[in-house]
C-alpha cells in the first residue's frame, strides 16, 4: 500500500477523559465518513507513485466500527456516518467533494444526525439556556450594561 495517513484506533480510556471531568456532559462520538478511493487517487495529498489510494473505505470502516464500539462501552451516543451517508444514491459523488472530505450535501447529512441524538439526549436551541445576552438585547449606549447579571 502507498504512503498512509493514519492513527492507532483510539482506546477507551481516552474516550472516556471527557466524561470524567465533565460528568453531566452529553458526548456524541461521530463515526468517519466512507471513502472514495477512485477520487483519492484523482486528488491525493503527495505525489503518489504507487498508483494506491492513500485511504481507503476498509480502513474507514473499522475505525468506524472502533468508534461505535467504544462509544456503546462508554454510554455515550453514537452518529454512524460511515454507513449513514453510504445509504445515499450516488453517495460518492454527492456527499464527497474529493474522496474524503464531506461536500455540502455531506456535512447536511452530519447536522441533522447529530441535531437528531442532541434531540433525544433532551437537548434542542429552544431548551438551551443562554448564558449571554441576545444580540437584539444589547444597550448600544451602553454595552457592557447589558453583561451585568
Amino acid at each position: 500500500m502507498g504512503k498512509s495517513e493514519h492513527a492507532e484506533i483510539p482506546k477507551t480510556k481516552i474516550a472516556l477523559s471527557p466524561k470524567k471531568r465533565w460528568p453531566n456532559a452529553t458526548i456524541i462520538f461521530i463515526t468517519p465518513p466512507p471513502i472514495d478511493e477512485a477520487a483519492r487517487l484523482l486528488n491525493p495529498y503527495i505525489e503518489n507513485p504507487s498508483g494506491l489510494p492513500e485511504r481507503t473505505n476498509e480502513a474507514a470502516s473499522a475505525y468506524a466500527k472502533a468508534c461505535i464500539d467504544i462509544a456503546k462501552e462508554c454510554g455515550a451516543a453514537v452518529v454512524d456516518i460511515w454507513t449513514r451517508i453510504q445509504e445515499f444514491p450516488d453517495w460518492k459523488n454527492s456527499c464527497l467533494s474529493d474522496g474524503l472530505h464531506l461536500a455540502q450535501s455531506g456535512n447536511r447529512i452530519v447536522f441533522e444526525e447529530v441535531v437528531a441524538k442532541l434531540k433525544e439526549a433532551g437537548l434542542s436551541l429552544e431548551k438551551l439556556p443562554t448564558e449571554l445576552p441576545h444580540f437584539c438585547d444589547i444597550d448600544r449606549n451602553d454595552p457592557l450594561k447589558s453583561f451585568e447579571n
